[in-house]
């Protein structure tokens, strides 16, 4: 079950705000889609940085079912899809992988490269 938008915004300004008391600094990534997610339905927000600030990856549906290897790597996400994702440590889908639901908001200590719809 998708979380309301509501939910989803308070899951949002919170991670944000912890963010604001935790970052000491901003990692230096040169990441090629450098615009800020949007956080619309049916959106993947890809982060570079696990205190969910700098350089963002937005994805959108339809995610189609192949492996997307992204462009630099990430260390939180937030699914806005109807999809369950699955997310990997290497390129092209191998690696380390987690288990992505519908809502989720997550961060991991090590960047994550590539996705694909499960």
């Amino acid at each position: 079950m998708r979380p309301s938008p509501s939910t989803r915004a308070a899951l949002l300004a919170t991670a944000i705000s912890a963010a604001a008391i935790a970052v000491t600094a901003t990692p230096a990534v040169a990441a090629e889609p450098n615009s800020s997610c949007t956080y619309a339905d049916g959106t993947v927000c890809l982060h570079v940085s696990k205190w969910f600030d700098g350089a963002t990856m937005e994805y959108t549906v339809p995610l189609g079912t192949k492996c997307v290897t992204t462009p630099t790597g990430f260390l939180g996400w937030l699914n806005l899809t109807d999809h369950t994702l699955r997310v990997f440590s290497g390129t092209g889908c191998t690696g380390v992988s987690y288990l992505v639901p519908t809502g989720d908001l997550h961060n991991v200590q090590s960047p994550l490269r590539s996705f694909k719809v499960v």
